[in-house]
């Protein structure tokens, strides 16, 4: 019975601590501000890195090689620019992606949509 409980409180101790290493990443902003469609967006990004293993790490944009670093320490501000929805990922040296996020870009003046002159369907 003792070596029940034991068992338990070693499992239940060492599946916290197997969960607290999990990679995890802080990005803000995620969201850029444009004036109007088509317009490019420069975005300084804060990236926080908690629980990466020791090696060699390198960040893309959309496919595009950013910067790498040991032990994921990138500067704490990244400048990129933007015209549309971008992905930014977390990659190790095998080129696996370890984190990924989506940055959206969002427009002050909407889309233009022109009028049609007459409707689609005719009656005669």
């Amino acid at each position: 019975m003792e070596l029940r409980a034991i068992v338990l409180f070693c499992s239940i101790f060492f599946c916290n601590k197997i969960a607290a290493q999990i990679p995890a990443w802080t990005l803000q902003p995620n969201v850029c501000v444009a004036q109007r469609v088509g317009d490019e967006c420069q975005l300084s990004l804060n990236i926080e890195i908690e629980n990466m293993p020791t090696e060699l790490f390198c960040l893309f944009l959309d496919g595009q090689l950013l910067t790498c670093s040991r032990q994921a320490y990138f500067p704490r501000k990244v400048y990129i620019s933007i015209q549309q929805d971008a992905l930014l990922e977390l990659k190790n040296k095998a080129q696996k992606t370890i984190l990924s996020k989506k940055l959206l870009i969002k427009y002050l003046e909407p889309h233009v949509q022109r009028r049609r002159i007459r409707p689609p369907w005719s009656l005669f």
